[in-house]
């Protein structure tokens, strides 16, 4: 039985230990508190903003770093060089010009050469004419 009066001792003294360390919220502890919590909020919205600095200033960097490559395509045959690129702006020209419509409204362009006719027949936009839409090399 003595066994038994020590455990309760002790469960009591146990208890009156927690009674005592329990700490009591006062109106300055919970003032302190909501203070606290506030204040991070303002540094992760600071952190954000200097992420989205830096993505930026990243992504410029990465723009500034490529370098440009200049690529010309020609199209040799029967003694006769045509430049793509001077196709592609005849082609453009010649729709403009057919269609009354600006370049900004050219979505899509197919250009099929054929130089055994030293042509180029094209479609602008999906839009198929009767007999092709021809330009001349």
């Amino acid at each position: 039985m003595s066994s038994r009066k020590t455990t309760a001792k002790t469960a009591e003294t146990t208890t009156k230990a927690a009674v005592k360390t329990t700490p009591v919220k006062t109106e300055e502890s919970k003032t302190e508190t909501a203070a606290a919590k506030k204040a991070p909020a303002k540094k992760t919205t600071t952190a954000k903003k200097e992420t989205t600095t830096v993505k930026k200033t990243t992504a410029a960097k990465a723009t500034v770093a490529k370098t440009e490559i200049k690529e010309s395509v020609f199209l040799q045959f029967a003694g006769a060089e045509y430049s793509l690129d001077d196709v592609k702006a005849n082609v453009k020209k010649a729709w403009m010009a057919e269609t009354g419509k600006k370049e900004s409204d050219i979505k899509d362009i197919q250009i099929y050469v054929k130089p055994e006719e030293h042509a180029a027949y094209y479609v602008v936009n999906g839009e198929f004419v009767e007999g092709g839409r021809k330009v001349e090399l």
